[in-house]
């Protein structure tokens, strides 16, 4: 399934962008963390396909695998202007912008030949320009933060809610939408895909947090939850040459911020398998989507254990 999402990606590339950047588009999408690297998770996509299969109980066809190319090419998108927001210096945001324009076309135009195929296609591609909207206000605020070199717990929270829960509804009420579902039922979609997108930000953020070299989120000062929590008590937490010393990383372990965020993880864990389980008291199949959510739990065991036993206690 994977490898025919990545197909239908480079068919979409090569078909719907100019082609003299061809090459360098490929070449972005073959990066890690990209869909068309070997490894690349494909979230976006995977999660659309399964989404699609929920409603139809069918193995995926081409309008499936458009609707998915085309969330999957936002989604990529939004990883390239992140670069860009994270990277202003290094010489090559001029043509990292121009790359995830031409990205933001492709998907688009892949969006709306699969929304033709849906039951209602106007309103499939209301809710697409809508919800990715919502995930452009979410990286907006997060690169305003980042500008401005602070944020309080309440903004870092609202910015992961807008740009990866709002990813989220995207990917699955667009998915939905093309699939057929019934009003509930897309409603319930968005929502299980704002729960498990916060969930793998949070996570993400949990893993980012602290590495001891300057790529970790605590050595750039990012406006990540864990990272705003721990900041709050420890204003003077980065050294100038954004290495972290032990001092500052057990700091951080003992300071609540880690803590924090796994309950908060676990919080949106629970609220991803409570709309499993009123997906399938409405009749869909929501095997494939169970086995996604166990992958995005897979290798946060920790984190969320963590979690579990402090809300036990």
């Amino acid at each position: 399934m994977r490898e025919s999402l990545r197909r239908h990606i480079r068919e979409i590339v090569t078909t719907r962008v100019c082609e003299a950047i061809h090459e360098p588009l490929l070449e972005l999408l073959r990066r890690p963390g990209y869909a068309l690297h070997p490894e690349g998770a494909c979230r976006a996509g995977g999660l659309a396909l399964q989404i699609h299969g929920a409603v139809s109980r069918e193995p995926p066809g081409r309008t499936a695998y458009l609707a998915a190319a085309a969330v999957e090419c936002l989604m990529d998108a939004s990883y390239a202007l992140d670069d860009v927001a994270d990277n202003t210096a290094d010489g090559t945001c001029g043509t990292q912008i121009a790359l995830a324009t031409a990205l933001v076309t492709a998907g688009v135009a892949a969006a709306v030949e699969a929304a033709a195929h849906s039951p209602a296609p106007s309103v499939a591609l209301e809710h697409f320009c809508r919800a990715y909207s919502e995930s452009s206000a979410g990286q907006y605020l997060d690169a305003m933060l980042q500008q401005r070199g602070g944020a309080t717990l309440e903004e870092a929270l609202e910015t992961t809610c807008l740009k990866s829960g709002g990813l989220g509804r995207f990917v699955t009420g667009f998915a939905a939408r093309v699939a057929g579902a019934d009003g509930d039922g897309i409603a319930l979609f968005e929502r299980l895909g704002d729960d498990i997108f916060t969930l793998a930000q949070i996570l993400d953020d949990l893993r980012d947090a602290c590495d001891p070299d300057e790529a970790s989120d605590l050595a750039q000062g990012k406006a990540t939850l864990p990272v705003v929590f721990y900041g709050r008590e420890n204003e003077r937490r980065v050294p100038a040459d954004g290495m972290l010393s032990a001092e500052v990383r057990n700091r951080y372990e003992s300071s609540g911020a880690p803590l924090y965020a796994g309950i908060l993880a676990h919080a949106y864990m629970s609220r991803a398998e409570e709309d499993l389980v009123l997906l399938s008291r409405r009749g869909y199949d929501v095997e494939g989507l169970l086995r996604f959510l166990q992958d995005v739990d897979s290798g946060a065991g920790d984190i969320l254990g963590a979690a579990r036993r402090s809300l036990v206690a």
